[in-house]
């Protein structure tokens, strides 16, 4: 029973040995796309026309 369990117990360090590993390989992905693509997010905000809009009712001073 004890050579079974520390088996498993070295199989297990094996197991998040490997894990670790494959976690903190580095990745081939760009990470900040080119200015020159994409979407330009002042660009939507400055030509963005008529758009619902919330209304906010406050409850702070409600007074009964």
């Amino acid at each position: 029973m004890r050579k079974i369990s520390l088996f498993a117990v070295a199989i297990a360090i094996v197991a998040a040995g490997a894990l670790g590993v494959w976690a903190a390989a580095p990745t081939n992905a760009r990470v900040t796309p080119s200015m020159s693509q994409g979407i330009e997010p002042l660009q939507l905000m400055t030509n963005s026309k008529g758009l619902p809009t919330a209304e906010f009712v406050d409850y702070t001073f409600v007074f009964n």
